[in-house]
């Protein structure tokens, strides 16, 4: 890497451990620049702000995680099959997140504690945009469902945000030290138990 790459993958390494300690507000560029050991003048320079660092950082990691989640949620309907229809999809979706959140746990922490921004915090545009991203990526997976299984018609919007609350909420219990593991198996836990839900 030439050093302006190295600069600013410091800067956005450095600002990544803050934010997921500290939560973003309570981080300050002094700390940034500080800890990243250069001046505020190059952190403006690469990145105008506070806020285009953590842009920065949304766009690197959730180009990664919509990629990957993207690939795994295609739907393939199999209706007279439980274990060949929506559960195997499902599962794949919920061991990518599992994984990817294993492989970027201070991304994912700081997520986990910013995405409930309130309104006036000067990065609650940048955020919502991501989540809905995510939301719209589970939307369009839980349609194609739909078409297939008229009794989540017309929940599709509530199915994506609570099975997406329930991953997250796995995910944080496993970066609190709450579970001791997440995998394939978890994924199978996490889904009999949203699925109980669809199908009640």
């Amino acid at each position: 890497m030439n050093n302006l790459t190295d600069n600013k993958e410091n800067i956005l390494n450095c600002a990544l451990s803050l934010f997921s300690q500290k939560g973003y507000e309570a981080v300050s560029v002094q700390e940034i620049v500080s800890n990243a050991k250069i001046t505020k003048p190059t952190l403006y320079y690469y990145f105008k702000s506070k806020e285009g660092v953590y842009d920065k950082l949304l766009i690197k990691y959730y180009t990664q995680l919509n990629s990957l989640i993207e690939k795994v949620s295609h739907y393939s309907a199999n209706p007279d099959s439980y274990f060949e229809d929506i559960y195997p999809i499902l599962v794949n979706v919920t061991t990518s997140y599992f994984t990817f959140a294993k492989e970027t746990p201070l991304f994912y922490r700081m997520v986990l504690a910013n995405q409930y921004m309130p309104k006036s915090s000067s990065v609650y545009e940048i955020m919502k945009k991501y989540h809905y991203i995510q939301h719209d990526l589970l939307l369009k997976m839980f349609y194609s469902m739909g078409e297939i299984h008229t009794n989540l018609k017309n929940k599709e919007q509530q199915l994506s945000f609570s099975y997406l609350g329930i991953v997250n909420t796995y995910i944080a219990l496993f970066l609190s030290d709450k579970v001791s593991t997440l995998n394939c198996e978890k994924a199978k836990e996490l889904v009999h138990q949203f699925m109980h839900g669809i199908y009640a």
